[in-house]
């Protein structure tokens, strides 16, 4: 197995082909100590952060995305931070709400008067029961590191986060043979094909693609996912960009001195003209769903003289395995993925002996500068 990293544990280690794995109940995750929402509000952490606004700068350096209009009738009550909490889980985020109104570019200000149904606003600054207002942005990614970060295929080009090498990574029967690999145990499997119709009437209902991925992780993987969120933005081209995020945690009944395992997975899915590009990746200590949203967003057709007869970027051979069937064609099941690559990691590390502990610091520099590279 190609896979780089290490976790670290209370006490002791195991070696299993290339990935540090710990013998104790404490496995995996530390994550980077904060909570979801430190995180959210952390600079530091978040590699890649969505910033919103207008760019002033070169348009090569940034990729421009728009959320997905959302719609909201205000209720008694009501106040811009409450309702930015229902719809985005945050209150921070009141900023990102406008008028449904000509007047005034739909802008909540003090400049702006109006009525709603005959009755006068005295006090604009003010929202009232009836207003209908519109939770839809504009944002962009700075492309920090696009000098010396990316991949060029001919037909498409990617961006990588950061300088990450590429290779494969398998366990079990879970594998992907073009993976973006970070530092310790941050991945992105890469899965780029023709685009398929079904694909597209998959996620053209994005709102009902969602209960459905909730409804499947729940009946199928119940405890095991956690924390599901979703995104869906354009981009400058008109491009689509769909994102899914969850805490994925399981681990062996019979064998509790291997542990639990507890990683972030995010799932990114971009639809250009021709061309359909899923990113799946998971991390421990690594803002993997700013680097999924990076990485998707970046990929970008290259196509001249398109051809549908000739046409095709499915002879790469690029491969992500098992291929499990879900109800939403078209698209790639990460669920089935994750409980394939960890289940095999983790029934063979219960099996393994301990590495001795004074071998710890030769291990770990030897799995850092081996593993799935090219």
């Amino acid at each position: 197995m190609e896979l780089l990293g290490f976790i670290k544990r209370t006490a002791g280690i195991l070696c299993l082909a290339g990935l540090l794995m710990p013998s104790g109940t404490v496995w995996a995750e530390e994550g980077s100590g904060l909570s979801k929402e430190e995180e959210a509000q952390t600079p530091e952490y978040q590699v890649y952060p969505l910033v919103y606004g207008e760019w002033q700068g070169r348009p090569e350096d940034v990729i421009e995305l728009r959320e997905e209009g959302q719609e909201y009738q205000v209720l008694p009550g009501d106040s811009l931070w409450s309702i930015s909490e229902k719809l985005w889980g945050e209150g921070k985020w009141y900023h990102r709400l406008t008028l449904k109104s000509d007047g005034n570019n739909g802008e909540i200000s003090n400049e702006w008067y109006g009525s709603v149904d005959g009755t006068e606003l005295k006090d604009p600054n003010l929202i009232y029961p009836g207003m209908v207002l519109q939770g839809a942005q504009k944002g962009y990614i700075y492309r920090r590191q696009m000098q010396n970060a990316g991949v060029a295929m001919g037909d498409y080009s990617v961006d990588t986060p950061g300088s990450w090498t590429v290779g494969t990574i398998s366990s079990g029967d879970a594998f992907g043979n073009f993976v973006f690999s970070g530092d310790g145990i941050n991945k992105i499997i890469c899965l780029v094909q023709d685009k398929k119709t079904e694909t597209t009437a998959t996620v053209k209902d994005w709102e009902a693609c969602i209960e459905k991925i909730r409804v499947y992780a729940e009946e199928y993987y119940g405890e095991n996912v956690s924390e599901l969120c979703f995104e869906h933005y354009q981009t400058g081209r008109e491009d689509e960009v769909y994102l899914y995020s969850f805490l994925w945690q399981m681990e062996l009944p019979d064998h509790p001195e291997v542990g639990r395992v507890k990683v972030r997975v995010c799932m990114g899915l971009k639809l250009t003209e021709h061309i359909q590009a899923e990113f799946l990746g998971f991390a421990n200590r690594y803002d993997i769903h700013g680097g999924v949203r990076y990485t998707t967003a970046s990929f970008e057709e290259h196509i001249e003289d398109y051809d549908p007869e000739t046409f095709t970027v499915n002879d790469s051979n690029m491969a992500v395995l098992p291929e499990a069937k879900w109800e939403l064609e078209g698209l790639y099941d990460p669920f089935a993925w994750q409980e394939e690559f960890w289940g095999s990691l983790l029934e063979r590390a219960a099996g393994m002996e301990e590495e001795p502990e004074d071998s710890r610091s030769a291990v770990i520099d030897r799995m850092e500068k081996t593993g799935g590279r090219r």
